[in-house]
């Protein structure tokens, strides 16, 4: 009688401790499931945190060449599209229908501030290929420019005073993208709404991959238009696409 007492009470604690240690491993999973998730709710915050601290020294703010330099290295190699509008550029593009332009560096953006529609809306790159001759790069159709300058249409035509402004043996290509600051939805690389801190714009993709042009030498010879002063000024506005993501920068020289 005794030994099944004995018996059913080692089957009892063993029960006992079976049921506390599979209690203490189920606690230990949700503790380690909190802590990981908290982990990485953490780490995409701080994640988001430099993303827009990144951003944070360019948005409405005034900054020096130097600092428009360091944003083109900052980027480079990322899905982001920074424009530059040197004083020397401005005078050479000018103004058309109330559009002014600038050097599209880095990413990409449409030429009419919409989704890609393959070659419809993808900027032209001009690219100096020999002594006096451009050729576009791309089987972009849409040459960003002014209409009244006359500018190489096809492949290796005579290079234009305009584009040797930009392109040489050293700085072997341009684009650019036209720059609009009144109400639009269209029709324009970047606009910027009456009353909005921000460009709009998109960013031209091909196959899912954006498309980039990362030549940013001609901001590094002095008498190129795209140079870079390192004391000249520029205000300095962020690009953002219609779900409210920062893909670019604006900058545009005041002194």
């Amino acid at each position: 009688m005794s030994e099944d007492v004995s018996a059913t009470m080692r089957v009892g604690i063993t029960v006992i401790l079976v049921a506390a240690l599979v209690a203490t491993v189920l606690n230990l999973m949700v503790m380690s499931n909190s802590i990981l998730s908290n982990g990485q709710t953490t780490l995409q915050s701080g994640v988001d945190s430099v993303s827009t601290q990144e951003f944070s020294t360019y948005n409405n703010t005034k900054v020096s060449g130097t600092q428009v330099s360091t944003a083109l290295s900052l980027f480079q190699g990322r899905d982001v599209g920074i424009i530059i509008q040197t004083t020397a550029s401005h005078k050479l593009t000018g103004t058309n229908n109330g559009a002014t332009y600038g050097i599209n560096y880095g990413a990409l953006f449409t030429t009419d501030c919409a989704a890609s529609n393959g070659t419809a809306n993808f900027p032209a790159i001009y690219q100096y290929s020999s002594s006096g001759k451009y050729n576009i790069v791309t089987s972009g159709s849409q040459k960003v420019l002014p209409s009244a300058i006359s500018v190489p249409t096809t492949t290796a035509e005579t290079a234009s005073t305009f584009l040797g402004n930009y392109c040489t043996s050293t700085a072997k290509s341009v684009c650019f993208a036209s720059i609009y600051q009144q109400s639009a939805t269209s029709g324009y690389s970047v606009i910027q709404n009456n009353g909005e801190p921000y460009f709009t714009g998109q960013l031209h993709n091909t196959n899912g991959l954006v498309d980039a042009n990362y030549d940013t030498v001609n901001t590094t010879i002095l008498g190129n238009a795209g140079y870079l002063l390192s004391s000249s000024r520029f205000t300095s506005v962020l690009v953002k696409d219609p779900t409210g993501s920062i893909i670019g920068i604006v900058f545009k020289q005041i002194a």
